[in-house]
């Protein structure tokens, strides 16, 4: 089977799921439902404010309504048991030919109260059998819309062998259900004792086996390394003296364990993590500078082209004479052949992208570094990849996102560890301000009144479309409008292109207020960038809040960081939040409330969660530990052969 047999997947879907990683068709079977729908679920399970999920029948036409320009929506009388609701869409005037009278539906939506009675303003409606007693429901993927790939998951389903790199037998040793059994079962599930099941397994097996895998890629680090440094200690310093900041007593001392790790017999494979703006990146630098003194390559991977093309301005004015290169997947194709080119003679030393960096294509003369920005943004396999360009190649990754100590113990028993607490002196102070909806306009004005002083500000939506909350496109519309040029845009379903330009106007000064999604989150660096404003802020995690908090203040000015929720009063994680600015300490408090979503990159708008609910916390952690200690002494992980996925293979019959 090929994706062109499958309905609804033509040239253009099929080129998005392979830029997505997704090769074949047996890969949707990695694209897990995001929700389940239960028919034992009672609407009167859920309070208002809450999301339901509720299967019910519709007992009434659908009536469209009018209000104004770019106003509309769509209601239709619903009932579950005795109990009668109106099911509410905003915008969608196409909805009113999709609901038909005495079916049923799958509903998920936040529940309101209008006088005494009962509306669910929806996000997802589902035609369901009657005798469905679980409905799974998908997110869009890639452009592909839910009904498509749900169809497209089902019709793989019954015709692919799957093998997990836990072999069934150590799983029926173990208590565990095989892999193959969990993810049919998570994306077809015959009842809520087997989902269940299937999701805490499939969970400790992914869980163990990464463990594993970093339990035994830290067991190779004591192999004789190749590469040997040049004593260039005192031209480091000379560099490190002539910046225009004194380094703090961590940073130095972080450096100083780089130096040691790179003239000891054994790679290094360093995480450095620390606090927003604490100067990862200067120590990478350093880093970065020593090794290249000795005629060797290094490579910096980071997560975003955003990001990379910043770090690339940074290098041509940090390394001199040092040739750096950057590669990236929207550059031209001649640019990305010279690139290439230079990569692969040597002629570049430091070399600078995204995941393009360690595409087979891409071949280096002499690499010897590799370094890792937001590690937590890339697997296991990625980081190995990019190492392997490379023969016994020194790692070092970096993280702005603190890890919780226990999950740091236990998730990265594969990488010493650095920490920089310390704050370069002079930092601008950040203050957090909780904003209630009725003060947002007066905020606003305020923000306006700053960019004629030479002030720019971020405005965070979550969504890039939404039709009930707020999104990007919506208020970039509505700014523009009230504000004109000063008002720009960037999401991330733009192109490279149209992105790359967003960011560059606004460093220049071309756009003042940027209306953006989390695009922004990771490492982005506009020093006159002194307000962000964050739309439905309890949606994510307070690890991801303080990453966004994070692009302002960098700069000498004090800088402002406005929350707005949809409740008028900030609940505890929020005022939680708003008080405290040690990223440490969110990240130990957000362990401990929410689970490790946020920190093992599984997070999805304030969910912790993996698997379509499954909370990665302390007691997950330590099974997941134990059962990976049985994987290494059993003989379960061969590095030699694993791709470093816990899914072995995905075969069509």
């Amino acid at each position: 089977m090929q994706f062109e047999q499958i309905k609804g997947f033509g040239y253009k879907r099929i080129l998005k799921l392979k830029e997505a990683g997704l090769t074949k068709p047996a890969d949707l079977l990695t694209v897990f439902p995001s929700k389940y729908v239960f028919a034992s679920s009672k609407i009167t399970d859920f309070e208002v404010g809450q999301e339901a999920r509720i299967i019910a029948v519709a007992r009434s036409a659908p009536i469209a309504k009018f209000v104004r320009k770019g106003l509309s929506f769509v209601k239709a009388t619903f009932s579950q048991a005795d109990v009668n609701f109106e099911c509410v869409w905003f915008n969608q005037p196409y909805v009113k030919k999709q609901i038909v009278q005495d079916n049923s539906y799958a509903i998920v939506g936040k529940i309101k109260k209008v006088g005494k009675n009962l509306q669910i303003y929806v996000t997802s409606i589902t035609l369901v059998d009657k005798c469905d007693e679980i409905v799974t429901i998908y997110k869009p993927y890639n452009s592909i819309p839910s009904k498509i790939l749900k169809e497209a998951i089902l019709q793989i389903l019954d015709n692919v062998k799957i093998e997990g790199q836990i072999s069934n037998e150590f799983c029926q040793k173990n208590g565990l259900l095989p892999l193959n059994h969990c993810i049919r079962a998570l994306h077809k599930p015959s009842n809520q004792g087997e989902l269940f099941n299937a999701k805490n397994h499939a969970a400790l097996q992914m869980l163990a086996f990464n463990l594993a895998t970093f339990m035994l890629l830290k067991g190779q680090n004591s192999q004789i390394k190749r590469n040997r440094y040049d004593d260039n200690v005192s031209t480091l310093r000379k560099v490190i003296n002539s910046l225009p900041y004194k380094l703090t007593e961590d940073q130095t001392q972080v450096v100083q364990n780089i130096i040691n790790d790179l003239h000891s017999d054994r790679r290094m494979n360093r995480l450095i993590e620390g606090d927003v703006g604490c100067g990862k990146t200067i120590v990478a630098f350093a880093a970065m500078y020593y090794v290249a003194l000795s005629g060797c390559q290094v490579a910096l991977m980071a997560p975003t082209e955003i990001l990379a093309r910043q770090h690339y301005a940074k290098a041509i004015d940090f390394f001199g004479d040092i040739k750096c290169e950057l590669l990236c997947s929207s550059q031209s194709k001649e640019r990305q052949n010279e690139a290439l080119f230079n990569i692969e003679n040597g002629n570049a030393q430091i070399v600078i992208g995204t995941h393009a960096i360690f595409q087979d294509n891409v071949m280096f003369k002499n690499l010897a570094l590799t370094v890792v920005d937001e590690q937590h943004r890339f697997g296991v396999a990625q980081r190995g990849n990019l190492e392997n360009k490379g023969f016994n190649t020194d790692s070092l990754v970096m993280s702005a996102t603190p890890i919780p100590r226990t999950l740091a113990l236990t998730m990265y028993g594969d990488l010493d560890i650095s920490v920089i607490k310390t704050l370069p002196s002079g930092k601008a102070k950040i203050f957090t301000k909780f904003v209630p909806k009725s003060k947002e306009k007066e905020m606003f004005d305020y923000i306006y009144t700053r960019t004629l002083i030479g002030e720019k500000s971020y405005v965070v939506c979550p969504r890039v479309e939404d039709e009930e909350s707020i999104s990007a496109v919506q208020m970039y519309k509505e700014l523009k409008k009230q504000f004109g040029s000063v008002v720009g845009l960037i999401h991330g379903q733009m192109n490279e292109a149209d992105k790359n330009k967003a960011m560059t106007d606004f460093v220049n000064g071309k756009i003042m207020i940027l209306v953006c999604t989390t695009v922004i989150e990771v490492g982005i660096d506009v020093a006159d960038a002194i307000n962000i404003v964050i739309f439905d802020a309890e949606r994510y995690g307070l690890s991801q809040l303080h990453q966004l908090r994070g692009r302002v203040g960098r700069g000498k000015k004090d800088s402002y960081c406005f929350l707005i929720s949809k409740n008028e009063k900030p609940c505890q994680r929020l005022e939680y939040f708003a008080r405290t600015n040690s990223g440490f300490d969110l990240a130990e408090y957000d362990f401990k409330q929410r689970g490790a979503g946020d920190f093992l990159g599984t997070r999805q708008h304030g969910e912790g969660s993996i698997f379509g609910g499954v909370c990665v916390d302390e007691n997950l952690l330590v099974k997941a530990k134990s059962l990976s200690e049985k994987l290494i002494i059993q003989g379960e992980i061969n590095l030699q052969i694993s791709n470093f996925k816990y899914i072995k293979g995905l075969t069509l019959n």
